[in-house]
């Protein structure tokens, strides 16, 4: 196979998709052309280094400042026809909810916005000179897909993670979500829960869905020293559903001298800040916020860490935790999508979606002191050998991509 299309949201602009920079070079390895299409610039200017195999070409959302009026005008003034989306308005009763109505619309727009993009570049072309469109998630740019040609060439892949699968997340509606479906050659699961979920809402056949997990790097072994203050890290965007706010909410209750760093911003960022100034004083709180990876890893690298933390109310596999294990930092983490495929009580602890910020509190005292806390460290190192390593679990995914 010599030529692949990679549809991406942001990567390589900005910080986001990070798992995408070492899954690249596999890529790069076993094909001899990758095009890039972003579905957006990050809020950074900032442009990741790419392999020579490697063609980025331009994001369909060009500012990111101005998404929304961008949305509107590219969405609307084209000439793409209006019928099917009402249909599919008064099919699903789009008005009788407010949240329903909103994704209907956003979708609408989204949708005719990409199929101008794609006509007006005549892309239909370069996808049929390609071997394979690989979907990086199974919202956005892959939302098309129901409006492809029928004949179009090239297998479809689509990988299916935690906030781009389960209709939950998403006011219980993904407008042409079967339609989508059906027109994917293979289904890429990041978990045995994405997989499982994927075959008993859409009735899709096990042997159509293929797991694949991602993977992280090997950065050695955090330096951890144990002192009389524990410290305490979390890495993730500040959006509703990772709730970051209810860490703060555990930190009330920690009876022990501790520091919380956490790694990384967004939109509900002034909240959490504002939250942390309710700590009692032996609480130490630090959003360093937004990182690129390497400086992640030198700090993970260079300063010792008690435990890692993540509250999340749905995941595919965090990256974060696996990095996190890679480094031998134990995990707390909740009952999440695929996060009980690698937190387990060899590693850390799992906790429920809906928990007690003070019994998690003690979760974590416990945990600390424990005589079994070395073991834990050596869990999580071992853990992320067997299951996280990225050496086994990308040449096993580009080969299945090859074979297809």
């Amino acid at each position: 196979m010599k030529k692949i299309i990679i549809f991406t949201d942001k990567y390589p602009y900005g910080r986001a998709e990070t798992f995408l920079e070492a899954e690249m070079k596999y890529f790069c390895d076993s094909f001899e052309q990758i095009i890039i299409f972003p579905f957006q610039k990050d809020d950074c200017e900032t442009i990741r280094i790419t392999p020579g195999n490697v063609i980025v070409r331009e994001p369909l959302f060009r500012n990111i400042k101005r998404k929304r009026i961008e949305l509107l005008y590219k969405g609307i003034f084209n000439t793409s026809k209006i019928k099917i989306f009402l249909q599919e308005g008064f099919r699903s009763q789009v008005w009788k909810s407010p949240s329903k109505f909103r994704i209907w619309l956003t979708h609408f727009l989204m949708i005719r916005a990409i199929m101008s993009f794609i006509r007006k570049r005549e892309l239909i072309r370069l996808f049929n000179e390609t071997d394979l469109l690989f979907f990086n998630w199974g919202l956005r740019w892959s939302q098309i897909l129901p409006f492809l040609p029928e004949d179009i060439k090239p297998k479809i892949v689509v990988r299916f993670h935690g906030s781009d699968l389960y209709e939950n997340l998403n006011s219980d509606y993904i407008p042409w979500r079967k339609e989508q479906i059906k027109r994917i050659s293979s289904l890429i699961a990041v978990s045995e829960a994405g997989k499982n979920y994927i075959s008993i809402k859409y009735g899709v056949p096990q042997h159509k869905i293929f797991l694949a997990r991602i993977g992280t790097s090997d950065y050695g072994l955090n330096p951890f020293s144990k002192t009389d203050t524990i410290r305490i890290v979390s890495c993730s965007n500040i959006v509703p559903v990772k709730r970051v706010d209810l860490i703060v909410k555990i930190l009330k209750y920690l009876k022990i001298k501790t520091e919380w760093i956490h790694f990384g911003s967004g939109p509900l960022r002034k909240k959490v800040v504002a939250l942390t100034k309710e700590v009692p004083g032996h609480i130490t709180c630090q959003i360093r916020g937004e990182v690129n990876r390497g400086e992640l890893m030198e700090f993970y690298r260079n300063i010792s860490v008690d435990l890692f933390i993540n509250v999340s109310c749905s995941e595919g596999v965090p990256v974060s935790v696996m990095e996190a294990l890679s480094f031998g930092i134990p995990v707390i983490a909740t009952n999440a999508g695929g996060t009980p495929e690698i937190v387990s009580e060899k590693n850390g602890i799992v906790i429920p979606i809906e928990f007690n910020p003070e019994t998690v509190a003690e979760n974590i005292e416990r945990l600390i002191n424990s005589d079994n806390y070395s073991n834990l460290r050596k869990g999580a190192r071992k853990t992320w050998e067997e299951k996280c390593r990225e050496e086994k679990l990308y040449p096993y995914f580009i080969e299945y991509l090859k074979n297809l």
